[in-house]
């Protein structure tokens, strides 16, 4: 199957962007909310997957409510930021809730470069899960780059809520749009890199229901199961660190969605052979295994929304 086959994409192509509808259909809410909020509608919210400006490893989605509010996950790179920057001034310039699910650079730099330098741009509250600074020694690589971006956030206190959130479950109703974070830092998994700390996190409307993994690794992953699986069934599942050594298989064989976003370069979509470490390839195999026919690849389609 080549990468055209792969990629299936609802609805019509405009202005160079994919738009996708998603009909509403029984199971947008997982099990667990349908007994905690019966049959109570919800509000709507669009949402894009920006592509990387330079065709690098990055995450970042925005989402805007019907009421006009604007949540964010992640962000990207420090050069995603005049990319990112257009589409939240298109947005209306203000983000009412921002996630950042973990503190590696392609993540949350985009974040830190835009809180010292905000440039019109407002922020209500970022929700992160910080990691200690002694953990931050396990990447060496890293380091630095994540304590410039906690200082980012420590500098700019006062002007932005932060919330550093440890405990997961916490809900955030936002123009009756549901989100939930689910997966927390936790200090106690063995396997010590920034992507297995990944703050995890669903939204939903009434039509659809959506779950960002961020860089969840296999630990980060069999946490989830074990604690949130009746909330990890969705209809758009946002795959774990870009495709390639994430979750485990295990891990998504046994939740159920029917799309996948993949935050996910070109050289990571189609790995070289000299770069057999990663795993898309794989990934991919056990999509196909599952039956998954739709896929939104950033570096295939240039910042697709859904709508």
């Amino acid at each position: 199957m080549d990468r055209r086959d792969f990629i299936k994409v609802s609805g019509v192509a405009a202005a160079g962007l994919a738009l996708s509808g998603c009909a509403p259909k029984s199971g947008s809410w997982s099990k667990k909310e349908q007994e905690l909020y019966g049959a109570k509608k919800k509000g709507h919210f669009s949402l894009m997957q920006i592509s990387s400006a330079t065709d690098t490893i990055g995450e970042s989605y925005l989402m805007k409510t019907a009421g006009g509010k604007v949540l964010m996950v992640d962000g990207g790179y420090a050069s995603d930021v005049p990319n990112l920057r257009k589409h939240l001034m298109e947005a209306g310039g203000h983000v009412d809730l921002w996630f950042i699910t973990h503190p590696h650079e392609d993540h949350m730099e985009a974040l830190a470069t835009i809180l010292n330098d905000m440039q019109g741009i407002t922020i209500d509250k970022v929700v992160y899960s910080r990691v200690t600074d002694e953990y931050l020694n396990c990447e060496p690589a890293s380091a630095d780059n994540a304590r410039g971006y906690y200082r980012a956030i420590d500098n700019h206190i006062g002007k932005t809520d932060f919330l550093d959130i440890h405990r997961g479950g916490q809900r955030f109703d936002i123009d009756d749009v549901g989100v939930m974070v689910l997966g927390v830092s936790n200090m106690a998994i063995k396997s010590r890199n920034y992507n297995n700390q990944s703050m995890v996190v669903r939204v939903w409307d009434d039509q659809k229901s959506v779950v960002f993994l961020g860089d969840a690794h296999i630990e980060c992953g069999d946490n989830l199961l074990a604690e949130y699986k009746d909330y990890l069934d969705c209809d758009y599942l946002q795959i774990a660190h870009h495709g390639q050594s994430g979750c485990s298989e295990e891990f998504y064989k046994s939740i159920n969605f029917r799309a996948c976003l993949w935050p996910t370069p070109s050289w990571v979509w189609e790995p070289a052979p000299e770069h057999d470490w990663l795993k898309t390839r794989d990934t991919r195999r056990w999509m196909d295994e599952k039956g998954i026919t739709e896929h939104h690849v950033s570096c295939l389609e240039k910042d697709w929304v859904l709508l």
